[in-house]
């Protein structure tokens, strides 16, 4: 059995740079990390500035690290969520810790075309959850006032919806024209 007292304290700081290297590695047998996020996680273990970057280094020098690698595998991941637009990619990458030239070399990958692709998807996922809410649009018992009011509620919630997954207004602009084609408004 595991024996949790022989696990480090991340209070406890390291001795060494292979301590640092050896909790690295341990952290990358989880999941992949940039350099930046790796330097954090390090110091945040116990390593001190120094140790952690002789760590990353030697990381580097076998391939363990590759923020171009890891940037790329970050794009592909988002992008098969299929219904996020450019803002949140770039909120993406920052939290990673991929930023500058690399972060604009991964957000040009994102086309014009490939955002409304995405905006589409989001539009009808949005449509889909607002299915109850559309087919009151089209109860007879309700009078213009009430319409009118629920219509702008929708919209007013299509916008937020969109924002909320890094659209622009330019991409909103779909999800209001499936409205208007799925609801007659």
């Amino acid at each position: 059995m595991w024996n949790r007292s022989s696990k480090k304290s991340s209070k406890e700081k390291f001795t060494s740079a292979q301590q640092a290297y050896d909790c690295a590695l341990d952290l990358l047998s989880y999941r992949d990390f940039s350099k930046k996020k790796m330097q954090e996680r390090l110091q945040q273990k116990g390593a001190d500035e120094e140790q952690a970057e002789e760590a990353i280094e030697k990381l580097q020098e076998y391939g363990l690290i590759n923020d171009e690698r890891y940037a790329n595998r970050v794009y592909e991941g988002w992008l098969n969520k299929r219904c996020y637009g450019r803002q949140h990619l770039a909120a993406e990458l920052s939290k990673r810790g991929i930023g500058g030239e690399l972060s604009q070399r991964v957000l040009a990958r994102f086309t014009p075309e490939l955002e409304a692709e995405q905006a589409a998807n989001a539009a009808e996922l949005f449509l889909q959850r607002q299915r109850a809410k559309l087919a009151q649009l089209e109860d007879e018992s309700l009078d213009s006032k009430a319409k009118l009011l629920l219509r702008n509620k929708i919209y007013a919630a299509a916008g937020r919806f969109m924002a909320s997954r890094g659209f622009s207004s330019r991409y909103t602009q779909i999800l209001w024209e499936k409205l208007q084609v799925n609801t007659d408004i």
